[in-house]
């Protein structure tokens, strides 16, 4: 079994992170431009639908996702297809900031694909999915805050004894 976990914490209510996480037009802002998701039983993330994920570099090779499970701060795929397994969203307060897990458990029955994925794939699979969470942190946040002006820079400051 392929474990993979990446973490963000933004500056947001849970509430906000569910809708990004739910709403078409809102994940296609910061989903892996590697993937493609399209659905094929229900809508977007409810309980019951389906949806087929392909995968870009793989000549958008695949596999279905079902969401089995969803409830507030939670959402739990199931996976069939060429790889096997779950899909795990979960998002909690911390503060003010709202943390989100994102974890993936699978298999992939096909041996010359498994070499791939245990391989390359697998570091690949890991930086995109870590990206995709930045850049969901940033499209929630906003842009970064602008520069510091000179005066507001960090500066020297004399200590006479």
């Amino acid at each position: 079994m392929i474990v993979q976990e990446e973490w963000v914490s933004i500056n947001t209510t849970p509430d906000v992170v569910e809708r990004w996480l739910t709403e078409p037009a809102l994940l296609e802002r910061w989903r892996s431009p590697l993937v493609v998701l399209d659905p094929l039983e229900g809508d977007l993330m409810t309980p019951g639908s389906l949806h087929k994920l392909r995968l870009k570099p793989l000549a958008l090779a695949g596999a279905e996702y079902l969401v089995a499970e969803r409830e507030p701060g939670r959402i739990l795929l199931t996976i069939s297809g060429i790889w096997r397994g779950t899909e795990l969203w979960r998002w909690f307060a911390d503060g003010p900031r709202t943390v989100v897990q994102n974890r993936v458990e699978y298999e992939v029955p096909n041996e010359s694909l498994r070499v791939f994925v245990v391989g390359v794939g697998r570091l690949l699979a890991e930086l995109d999915m870590r990206l995709q969470l930045e850049r969901m942190r940033q499209q929630i946040e906003g842009p970064p805050g602008r520069p510091a002006a000179p005066a507001e820079r960090a500066q020297r400051i004399s200590i006479e004894s």
